[in-house]
């Protein structure tokens, strides 16, 4: 981890980090029991004789995460560098830009199947069977995901399951795919704030926010369960993973 700091010197501060990491677990969660597991949401191990099958790179694995906050007061107005007086400082003086920016990897992505031995528990993870953890993502029809056109894991990757692959439907794989991951997080929250001394003790104040200022789609994967007909089809709203942008303005009467 990096981290960086510059107080406030000419209006401007500013604090950012960057974060290169590596995550690998056997579980993301508490394992517990077939019924905690079944009310939790998550699952017991494929094999319980063959636990390295749960070792895997961790589900909030983030390879790379970089942020910058910042404030910066601009130098305009009574008191700053420049428009000191006068109608200009009256009207650029005290305002200030601030924002949080934040860059960072997706996380990896699972399949998983329908299919499960004759003796499984009820909260088993059912693990597909596959020959590659390489070539899991198709070639989009454009320069970039179209979710009306393009899926974003191919089913080509996995061939027939249940009785036609080894093992009798018994999967082989781990529990993430270090190789096919979410699209990066890209994010902008800014905003612009402006004072306004109306006398010694009242002054108006006026805000406008940004979140998600350039207005950046970030897509899901739709189901990845290979037994399901909209097998990765981005199908619904939900698919989308950020909000998208919103504008908010304030005016506050201080007194």
């Amino acid at each position: 981890m990096i981290r960086f700091e510059k107080r406030y010197s000419n209006g401007v501060t500013f604090q950012t980090s960057y974060v290169f990491s590596k995550l690998i677990t056997d579980a993301d969660s508490y394992w517990g029991n077939a019924a905690t597991n079944t009310a939790n949401g998550c699952c017991l191990a494929a094999d319980q004789y063959n636990r390295r099958l749960e070792k895997s790179i961790g589900e909030y694995d983030v390879t790379h995460n970089f942020k910058f906050g910042f404030v910066y007061d601009l130098p305009f107005g009574k008191g700053r560098q420049y428009l000191t007086h006068g109608v200009g400082a009256s009207i650029l003086g005290n305002w200030g830009v601030n924002g949080v920016l934040t860059y960072s990897s997706g996380t990896p992505v699972g399949v998983t199947s329908t299919y499960t031995l004759p003796l499984s528990a009820t909260a088993v993870r059912s693990t597909p069977y596959i020959t590659s953890y390489t070539n899991w993502q198709p070639q989009w029809k454009g320069d970039s995901f179209d979710p009306s056109v393009d899926n974003f894991v191919t089913a080509a990757a996995f061939p027939q399951q249940g009785n036609g692959t080894p093992n009798n439907g018994f999967g082989n794989t781990t529990r993430y795919n270090p190789k096919v991951r979410l699209f990066p997080n890209l994010n902008e929250n800014v905003s612009v704030m402006g004072a306004f001394p109306i006398r010694e003790s009242v002054r108006l104040e006026f805000r406008a926010e940004a979140f998600n200022l350039f207005n950046r789609v970030r897509f899901g994967t739709g189901s990845l369960s290979i037994q399901n007909q909209n097998f990765s089809k981005l199908t619904s709203s939900t698919d989308q993973l950020n909000t998208p942008r919103q504008l908010q303005l304030a005016l506050k009467l201080y007194f």
